[in-house]
């Protein structure tokens, strides 16, 4: 019933898209522009007499520099309705909003150049790789939250949202139902290792618990497995 609403939510989206990463190479050319005359973004356009100067296209910088105004202004607009129209396709669809908040996550990432961005990653994914799993999936209920998030039987997870094994350690199990709990409706960062992946490399998957027509609010069993 929602499938024609939810499709024309995705294609805005992507057309949404679209238009944002063309703002952004419209703002990268403008600043590699920049970046090679003597005065860049914010440099003075006249010498120290007051006169303008005569080392650089005063136009082409103007021109440049208002390219690049303009153009993050658009890219904050852009991204609103971005945000805007993630909240309307969690509604229609909760799977598909799932999907689509990972890439409202990456349209979040500004400022930073990709090669830093990869080594953040890369650094995070070598941190939770290192965890020990506190818990493992017994069964995953068709079109559960869970299943619908990617559980599956056999994943062993090392991170829940702010918990671990020595949390669990600490606290006991009871702190990961505290955490689903307190989540309903939001989404959670979880990390696992599952058979198949190289070199025992966590993943990660984003789980939205909500009330479905099953019990809980994830649709998964689970059984403890701390090490030690």
């Amino acid at each position: 019933m929602m499938s024609g609403l939810t499709s024309s939510s995705r294609e805005e989206l992507l057309r949404l898209d679209e238009q944002r990463a063309a703002v952004m190479r419209q703002i990268e050319e403008a600043m590699a522009f920049l970046n090679t005359t003597p005065v860049g973004l914010n440099g003075p356009l006249v010498d120290g007499e007051g006169f303008p100067r005569n080392d650089c296209d005063l136009y082409a910088v103007r021109r440049a520099r208002q390219a690049v105004i303009c153009g993050r202004n658009d890219l904050k607009a852009l991204e609103n309705s971005m945000h805007e129209k993630l909240a309307l396709l969690h509604e229609e669809n909760q799977e598909e909003a799932t999907k689509q908040m990972e890439r409202d996550n990456e349209a979040r990432r500004k400022g930073k150049s990709d090669a830093l961005q990869r080594e953040q990653r890369m650094r995070l994914v070598r941190e939770m790789s290192k965890k020990s799993p506190f818990v493992r999936v017994l069964t995953t209920s068709a079109n559960s939250p869970g299943a619908q998030a990617g559980l599956t039987a056999g994943d062993l997870i090392v991170q829940y949202g702010e918990i671990d094994a020595a949390t669990v350690a600490a606290k006991g199990f009871g702190e990961m139902a505290r955490v689903t709990a307190s989540h309903e409706g939001k989404m959670i960062s979880v990390w696992l290792k599952r058979k198949g992946e190289a070199e025992d490399e966590a993943v990660e998957i984003l789980l939205v618990p909500t009330r479905w027509a099953g019990s809980g609010l994830i649709g998964c069993e689970f059984e403890p497995c701390l090490q030690g």
